[in-house]
């Protein structure tokens, strides 16, 4: 008896110690799916969007609500996912979203109204939080050497940034068939993550407490301030419920913020914000996916709707984007690991300067392949930066809290989306066309790359 307890317990001791290629080679697979999944989430149905609202009805106001359903709740909803893949374990939590987004999926498609979809929606976002920081941590429990790491991330950084530029391009091919399709589209993903399911190794599991207060103040902070910004559109700046929802929505951040600091266990540990290098990626995220998000929105509503058309026309205009970024983000992993991290992230923010810049001065109308070509540019160096970016929030904490500064991460980073659609879209509204809103995106869009790459190259100068 005491020989098969002491077996146990070296078979316990050992199963998080070394990972086998194999299981290294599944995490990798299915945290690259989950990854390209919950980004292609989140832009396959702005194609389908003009289909959806002639079939179900919605205004410009309720069409960036089934975006920013999905946007808000993986936004708000990260940072306690990436403590409950802490709490029980990353495999446990990944496994528990995948199944949950094929089936939130399977209810988009069968939405009988604008109400549920949105509802269809919200979940698909809870489903994202969950699965997104349990993919790093895993990519990280799996692979505990640093070249392995940088190709795993690389290619996990891979799937969301192609699924940025593949996105539109399925919502394209299958709208014309059935928008429900653009859903639907998602289940084989998912089964493919559970059938993958038996070679992720066990998790390890730390007890930690849950910050319910924060948790509660971050989602109805970034609720209602993002229904503020959307408002403002839709009813005016000066409307009395624009304001109250603007007020509430800044008071509960304040709050939020002010809540980190008293309480035992907090959700968004205010210390990772003085590490030089989260500072850095943190920014990086959050601009990138601004602008990534709300360039595509009004792009999509400009080639359908200014340009005239069709959806799967629209789609196609995401093809060159689509292949540039996968290779991006290979040739990404490459560069890593010949110039580090650091060389990425300043080559990658400048591409995607002068891609923004490329087609801010394009002339008016602007034409649909400098579109393409800016599109392209831009996700080469969005797929080079990704995975630099992730890789600095790694190397910049201890592993034990792995879990919760990838959720930071991906917090600040769909943050970013939800505030770019509502933002951009709210600026469509007041200008006289889409070309003229495009190029507000864009030029927008560089000045604020430009602010991240000098903030970049200062702070780390200072090191």
């Amino acid at each position: 008896m005491d020989n098969e307890r002491t077996d146990r317990i070296r078979m316990g001791r050992t199963a998080f110690s070394s990972p086998s290629p194999s299981s290294s080679v599944a995490v990798t697979v299915a945290a690259s799916v989950a990854s390209f999944l919950a980004g292609m989430d989140v832009l396959i149905v702005n194609v389908a969007l003009p289909t959806i609202a002639a079939e179900l009805g919605g205004d410009m106001a309720v069409q960036q609500w089934v975006v920013d359903g999905y946007t808000l709740l993986f936004a708000a909803l990260l940072l306690l996912a990436g403590s409950l893949a802490d709490r029980f374990g990353a495999k446990r939590v990944f496994l528990i979203g995948a199944a949950l987004f094929g089936l939130a999926s399977l209810f988009c498609s069968f939405a009988w109204s604008m109400a549920a979809l949105v509802f269809g929606r919200c979940v698909l976002g809870v489903a994202s939080a969950l699965i997104l920081p349990a993919s790093m941590s895993l990519i990280n429990e799996a692979n505990p050497d640093p070249r392995r790491r940088a190709w795993a991330l690389a290619l996990w950084g891979a799937g969301g940034a192609s699924a940025s530029a593949v996105g539109p391009l399925l919502g394209g091919l299958l709208t014309p068939i059935h928008w429900s399709l653009v859903f639907v589209i998602n289940v084989p993903f998912c089964l493919l993550i559970l059938v993958l399911a038996p070679r992720i190794r066990r998790s390890p599991r730390r007890v930690i407490r849950f910050d319910w207060i924060g948790q509660a103040l971050a989602l109805a902070g970034l609720t209602t301030l993002v229904a503020g910004i959307i408002e403002v559109g839709a009813i005016g700046v000066a409307a009395p419920a624009t304001l109250v929802l603007l007020g509430v929505g800044l008071l509960a951040l304040v709050l939020f913020v002010v809540s980190q600091t008293k309480v035992v266990a907090p959700m968004m540990p205010l210390g990772l914000f003085r590490i030089r290098g989260m500072q850095v990626a943190l920014q990086i995220g959050f601009i990138m996916i601004f602008n990534w998000y709300g360039m595509v929105f009004i792009c999509t509503m400009f080639l359908q709707n200014e340009r005239h058309m069709g959806a799967f026309a629209a789609g196609l205009v995401f093809v060159p984007s689509a292949f540039v970024t996968i290779i991006g983000n290979l040739i990404g992993g490459r560069i890593i690991t010949a110039h580090g991290v650091r060389f990425s992230i300043t080559l990658g923010l400048a591409i995607m300067i002068a891609g923004f810049l490329f087609e801010f001065l394009a002339p008016a109308p602007i034409p649909v392949w400098v579109v393409a070509t800016g599109l392209s540019i831009v996700g080469f160096g969005a797929a080079i930066t990704t995975p630099a970016a992730a890789g600095v929030v790694l190397r910049s904490v201890d592993p034990a809290q792995a879990g919760i500064a990838s959720a930071m991460f991906n917090t600040f980073r769909q943050v970013g989306g939800a505030i770019g659609v509502a933002v951009f879209g709210v600026i469509a509204t007041f200008l006289p066309s889409l070309d003229v809103a495009l190029r507000s995106v864009f030029v927008a869009s560089a000045v604020l790359l430009a602010y991240v790459l000098v903030f970049e190259l200062l702070r780390w100068r200072e090191r």
